[in-house]
């Protein structure tokens, strides 16, 4: 380009040269005005009709639940910030929905591309029915193998817009949505495929309908005829039934991200989605929570194992510092009738499988005694109040409870000594479930981390922090509303972190009034009602950011 604006310039400024001392000139001239060059564009935008079940509409009696238009998951026309697809929980087997997905390209015709990628496939926790069922995964093992992927099925078509599936209309993908997000880049229109047929692109300026159906279930597709049917009628050309759904994938969760993708077809007719790299967020690993009692590692320093008849309280009194107690499945208790006191500098009292029942209580009373293995039993630890399974005095610094099971007793799982100051200790890998406290904490000088702990059913879950570090726990509970930790302010003057935990089934973090420094308790789950509703009492608890999912249970 300069250099032709450069030669004419030249031309024009030597024939006025030529015209120098003459009186006139013949002359024209012709003018083009407004000479313009716009691009055409491409600017992929969608937007989203969804109708799904809802069992929470008040006073609505169909036993097969409202079928309506889902607000949720339903969207004007917009470019894909926060919006979801799927945003849907309490599933139950034969529950389905359908969305059309509009796609608009801007003015000029387009190959369009998708891709899934499924970000959370766990099984979070187990009930008993899902034990039964779920032969894929143990109760202790890791739980990262979700089956909720496998059992909900999916099926996408060429719409004509109106939310039903009909003769004229091609289903182009089907399956599991556990494929979705293994389908890598799925070509809805490329040099090579096309949903509109072969190597047609998107047609610019036009609105192109993608109809999708899924049902948690076994689905049928029975097109109808054009024209008929309505998703508000149920009839969509689906149907959907739960009876092959069995009990493994109860309490199962999936999250996906859903990506589309527009290049210009003008000139580019070798474009394949396959030459498209889609640039899903790195997904960062979440954390695990919860006891793995699975884990759980048989001691191979045994200095002496206790069995059948035998006093493990015989056995520990005889034990050197820093040596090893072990107490094996053959242990039937009748060696021991009160609390068993350990005050050897260092001891590990370990079973030699992972629960093994004590029918005492055990008094950790001195530095650095470990407590691993045992199905603990609440007693009189110390005094007639003090009850508990495991009881930690005042100069048990740096004690450790772990891989202990504790399933019910009036008290505290784990207690530490009134008035005490203990100096730190550590807490994990245990199950404590229907006692009056799970862990009761009282002022202690150091730091004990309570974590990867199952603490459910308790009237409390942990009372009193005291600076404690609780983190990658989960709380559970069969009624709503009830108190995962409770903070008092004469007992919590050290401000404590609360972290990365599962609060499940509406459970609570109660202050009850203003404590010395807020409990900071930051990156937790919070369901079904968020960290607003369930940090009761005062505005002393931290809350924000909240994980926007379930952590998945170890």
């Amino acid at each position: 380009m300069k250099k032709i604006l450069k030669s004419a310039f030249v031309a024009i400024f030597a024939l006025a040269m030529i015209g120098v001392g003459t009186s006139a000139f013949f002359s024209d001239s012709e003018t083009s005005v407004g000479n313009t060059l716009v691009a055409g564009d491409i600017d992929l935008q969608i937007d989203n009709e969804s109708y799904a079940i809802d069992w929470n509409i008040p006073g609505y009696n169909d036993p097969q639940g409202a079928f309506v238009a889902s607000t949720a998951t339903s969207w004007s026309l917009k470019d894909l910030t926060v919006e979801k697809f799927f945003d849907f929980v309490d599933l139950k087997p034969g529950d389905y929905g359908e969305d059309t997905i509009s796609v608009h390209v801007g003015s000029n015709d387009a190959w369009v591309c998708a891709a899934a990628q499924i970000t959370d496939d766990n099984d979070n926790t187990y009930v008993d029915p899902e034990l039964e069922d779920d032969t894929t995964t143990g109760e202790n093992a890791a739980l990262s193998d979700g089956e909720l992927d496998e059992e909900v099925n999916f099926a996408f078509w060429v719409d004509d817009g109106d939310n039903v599936y009909e003769t004229d209309e091609t289903i182009f993908l089907d399956g599991p949505i556990s494929a979705l997000g293994g389908a890598g880049q799925i070509a809805l229109a490329d040099s090579t495929t096309s949903i509109l047929g072969e190597a047609n692109p998107i047609p610019g300026g036009q609105t192109f309908y993608i109809g999708k159906y899924w049902c948690f279930g076994e689905m049928t597709a029975t097109p109808l005829d054009p024209g008929e049917g309505s998703p508000l009628d149920r009839d969509t050309g689906f149907s959907c039934s739960g009876v092959s759904v069995d009990n493994a994938s109860q309490t199962d969760m999936l999250v996906a991200d859903l990506q589309f993708y527009a290049e210009q077809a003008r000139n580019n007719g070798d474009f394949q989605c396959s030459q498209w790299t889609p640039d899903f967020p790195v997904q960062e690993e979440r954390p695990e929570v919860g006891a793995a009692l699975g884990g759980y590692t048989t001691p191979t320093d045994c200095s002496v194992t206790v069995t059948g008849n035998e006093s493990i309280q015989t056995a520990v009194n005889g034990a050197a510092d820093n040596s090893t107690v072990c107490v094996d499945n053959a242990y039937d208790g009748t060696g021991d009738n009160a609390a068993i006191r350990i005050e050897i500098l260092g001891l590990t009292l370990a079973a030699t499988t992972q629960g093994v029942n004590l029918d005492v209580p055990v008094v950790l009373s001195n530095s650095n005694v470990t407590v691993t293995g045992f199905d603990g039993s609440i007693g009189q630890a110390e005094s007639p109040a003090e009850q508990a399974a495991f009881y930690l005095d005042a100069d048990a610094d740096g004690a450790a409870i772990t891989f202990n099971t504790v399933t019910g007793g009036v008290g505290a799982a784990i207690l530490t000594e009134t008035g005490g100051a203990l100096g730190g200790g550590l807490i994990a890998n245990n199950v404590l479930s229907g006692a009056t406290q799970g862990i009761y904490l009282n002022p202690h000088t150091g730091t004990i981390v309570i974590e990867y702990n199952d603490i459910d059913d308790n009237a409390a879950g942990i009372a009193g922090l005291n600076g404690a570090t609780v983190r990658y726990n989960e709380f559970e509970h069969a009624g709503a509303a009830a108190e995962a930790i409770g903070a008092d302010p004469s007992h919590d003057a050290n401000p404590a972190t609360v972290s990365f935990n599962n609060f499940l089934d509406d459970m609570r973090v109660n202050t009850y009034t203003a404590i010395a420094g807020d409990v900071s308790a930051e990156n937790n789950f919070w369901n079904p009602n968020g960290g607003a509703a369930q940090t009761g009492g005062t505005d002393e608890v931290d809350f924000t950011p909240e994980a926007g999912a379930m952590f998945p249970h170890q």
